[in-house]
Order: structure tokens, then C-alpha cells, then sequence
């Protein structure tokens, strides 16, 4: 939700002190190195993303998303979100609430609660079925369409929302593609089949980092990351696995999704074909063996 950065954006929780000296400075600096998407929420959509990374602050007893910087509040992109599934009854989002910053007890309480009444019936819960049940069928027979993962809770969680172990997302903690790649195909080893799983194509600048591309964006960075890890990604399969299967992959996380006309997207939704051509193998294998 970053693309709700603006010149009026303060500075919010999650800001080190690195970006606040520079903020006191070159705001607009740190602008350009906070925001990660410049596309809205309904572009977002209308490209294929159906999964979103999330940081959420409190000021004044209101939510609000950030990164290094406040965004809008949190339920205006959400308000187009409802409509959206509203809409488009078959189709089925993630919301991945990361981070919390400035939340005591009584406002995670107060966020639960909100969260359900917003989604309602929409909210796939761990009541409903495991993970691997979480099938698109299924949700449409049980008009479920979205899947809350709440992280890091200081509290217990309502069965409504997913704990974070149920879908990892290892961070890279990276400022180098070629150690991005490294770690992402080693870190997906360790998913299981019972779980979710994010890999974070994304890298983490440095302070050093940054001071030597004074000139650049993030969005120049995603550029980059996308241009070199677009085979890698190409070479990957999703869907389900055994437990003596090699893992497979299942959501991509990454800045700037709208790049060159959603690239990065296609590349992505392109993957299910093998899932698709899989399944037409299996399916014409059973009809052979059965005649």
C-alpha cells in the first residue's frame, strides 16, 4: 500500500534512525527509497496480484499502513477490495499483515475485530479446512474469499485469521541479486507441505547501498531484480508436493509489480499452466491405465 506515500506522509514507527536524519534533510529522498508500489489497489488486482505484504502502525488510535513512512488508513484500499471480490465471486486474496508498530494489546484487539466485521463471511478461516483444502472450489462452495495471515501477535489469534507459521516468509535480508537467488531457492527446501509459503524477490539496501545510487529509486532496483531473476523464476513449478517431494513454489512477493505492463505478474500466472498441463497428464495417464 506504499503508492499511498505522498509529501504529506510523516514519518511513521518503523523508521530507523538512519532514515530520519535523512528525512530532516531530503524528504524527498526518502520518499523515493519508501515507496514500493506505484500502482493502486485496484491495478494491483487487475494485473493479477492477489496476494499483499503489509505493515500497519497506530497514530492516534487510527490505523494506518506503513513504511518508513505513513500511507493512507487502512481501510480505504480495503473498502476497494470488498467491492472487488464482491464483484469477482470466484476469485480469492491474501492479506499478509506483517508488521505492527505502536499497537498495544487493546488495539490488535480492536484491529481483530474490525477485520472481521469489514470481510464477514469472505474470511477463509482455519475452521474451515487446512491449507492444502483451501482449494478455489472449495472457497466458492463455502463463498470464501480471502485469507488473513496475522503476524507476530502479541495475543491469541481468532480462528478467523492464519498464524504466521502456517505460511512462512523468509526475509532475504539481501543487497545483491546474485545472493537473492542463492537464498531463495535454499530457504524454499525447508517449506512444508502442509504450508503456505512466500518468496521474497525483493532486496534490502543497505545504508551504503543507497548513499552510492543517490540518483536512484527503488523502482530502478526492482528493474534489476526482475531483469535476473526472471529465469530463475521461469524455472520453477507450483502446486502441492508429498513430503518426499521436492517443495514447490507458491506466492511471489515483489516491488513495483506494475513494471513494463505487469511483467513480473505474467511471469508468475504463467507458472500455473504447468500446473494445469500437469493435471492433464495425470488425468490422461488414469484414462489410459483405466482402458
Amino acid at each position: 500500500m506504499t503508492y499511498g506515500i505522498s509529501s504529506k506522509s510523516s514519518l511513521a514507527p518503523d523508521a530507523d534512525s538512519t532514515v530520519r536524519r535523512w528525512h530532516r534533510f531530503f524528504p524527498c529522498f526518502v520518499r523515493r527509497w519508501s515507496r514500493t508500489q506505484s500502482s493502486g489497489i485496484v491495478e494491483q488486482l487487475q494485473l493479477g496480484v492477489r496476494y499483499f505484504d503489509l505493515r500497519i502502525a497506530q497514530k492516534d488510535d487510527k490505523f494506518y499502513y506503513c513504511h518508513g513512512l505513513f500511507c493512507m488508513e487502512v481501510f480505504e484500499p480495503l473498502l476497494e477490495l470488498r467491492h472487488f471480490l464482491d464483484s469477482h465471486p470466484e476469485e480469492v486474496v491474501i492479506l499478509d499483515l506483517q508488521h505492527f508498530y505502536a499497537l498495544t494489546v487493546a488495539h490488535h484487539q480492536q484491529l481483530h475485530k474490525d477485520l472481521i466485521s469489514f470481510f464477514g463471511h469472505r474470511l477463509y478461516s482455519t475452521a474451515d479446512g487446512s491449507l492444502k483444502d483451501c482449494t478455489l472450489n472449495r472457497c466458492l462452495e463455502l463463498q470464501r474469499q480471502l485469507i488473513v495471515i496475522y503476524r507476530r501477535c502479541p495475543i491469541p489469534l481468532p480462528l478467523r485469521f492464519w498464524p504466521s507459521y502456517a505460511w512462512p516468509t523468509p526475509w532475504p535480508n539481501k543487497s545483491s541479486v546474485k545472493q537473492l537467488q542463492s537464498f531463495l531457492q535454499d530457504s524454499l527446501l525447508s517449506r512444508q507441505p502442509q504450508q503456505g509459503y512466500v518468496s521474497q524477490c525483493l532486496i534490502t539496501p543497505t545504508g551504503r547501498y543507497i548513499a552510492f545510487r543517490v540518483f536512484f529509486t527503488l523502482k530502478s532496483t526492482a528493474k534489476r531484480v526482475d531483469k535476473k531473476l526472471k529465469p530463475w523464476i521461469e524455472d520453477q513449478v507450483p502446486g502441492p508436493f508429498e513430503p518426499k517431494e521436492e517443495p514447490r513454489v507458491n506466492v511471489f512477493l515483489a516491488d513495483f509489480v506494475n513494471l513494463k505492463e505487469g511483467q513480473w505478474c505474467d511471469w508468475v500466472l504463467e507458472l500455473n499452466t504447468k500446473l494445469e498441463k500437469g493435471i492433464t497428464e495425470d488425468g490422461q495417464q488414469e484414462q489410459d491405465s483405466a482402458s
